[in-house]
């Protein structure tokens, strides 16, 4: 059984580039999008998280934070990190026990799939991607975001 909108976020704590990152220190504080997805270094990963880093900017103005979660171990979360300058974490659901809580553990990793948890803890959005997106758009994310700040 996997977290639908409207319910309160599963929290989690799982180890990232920048330390152990807990879920539930966000409440009171901001939104947070997590973005997950397939991999480190594939095409498709790399233009979607490029993307959240190019308009990393937009996302703060929305009072909220990105936390990008995949499989893939640290060390080679940090080298993809480095390589497109990532403002934000990346989070590593070796198990994925967060991706199955959340409903998007895939075959070999997680799906892209994108949630929005409030700065209350509750799922706002959710959406899986299921056709491959070469240049995503971050302005659905974003309109959902403005609309808990007001």
């Amino acid at each position: 059984m996997s977290v639908e909108v409207g319910q309160k976020a599963p929290d989690f704590t799982l180890p990232s580039d920048r330390g152990d990152i807990t879920l539930s220190r966000y409440e009171g504080k901001a939104n947070v999008v997590l973005a997950f997805y397939p991999g480190d270094f594939s095409p498709l990963c790399t233009s979607e998280m490029q993307c959240f880093a190019d308009d990393w900017t937009k996302f703060r103005e929305a009072g909220a934070e990105i936390l990008g979660i995949s499989t893939d171990p640290i060390d080679k979360h940090i080298s993809f990190s480095k390589k497109l300058g990532l403002q934000f974490p990346l989070l590593s659901d070796r198990n994925q026990e967060v991706c199955k809580k959340y409903g998007v553990a895939g075959l070999f990793g997680s799906k892209r799939a994108y949630c929005i948890v409030d700065i209350h803890g509750i799922v706002r959005y959710k959406h899986i991607e299921f056709l491959p997106v070469f240049k995503r758009e971050d302005s659905e994310l974003l309109v959902v975001l403005r609309s808990l700040k007001s």
